[in-house]
């Protein structure tokens, strides 16, 4: 597995830590079926750090509205609303701290 893999790759306790802290549902839309952790202010594939400050937890419909969805606005929604609610857990996030630092 590359270090940049194990970078940007959520740990089993970092898991855990986030469905805890997102009460086991989607944060856009509260569901509770096809649950997964979506990287939010560095994608995976810039390098992103996969810790609880860049992560949420979203289901497959609003992870692949953010991700591959055609509907500009309904991406941008459900980013804002994402980096919205890490910034009310977190307070301020530098994002350079996000990054893997190949990609820095």
């Amino acid at each position: 597995m590359s270090k940049r893999r194990i970078w940007s790759e959520f740990d089993k306790k970092t898991r855990e830590e986030i469905y805890k802290r997102d009460n086991y549902r989607c944060i856009f839309c509260n569901g509770v079926f096809g649950l997964g952790i979506a990287h939010i202010f560095v994608s995976r594939a810039h390098g992103g750090k996969g810790c609880k400050e860049n992560g949420v937890l979203l289901c497959t419909i609003c992870h692949n509205a953010l991700d591959n969805g055609n509907n500009t606005e309904k991406r941008i929604e459900i980013n804002n609303f994402c980096c919205n609610y890490l910034y009310r857990k977190y307070g301020e996030i530098n994002k350079q701290e996000l990054i893997y630092d190949k990609y820095r």
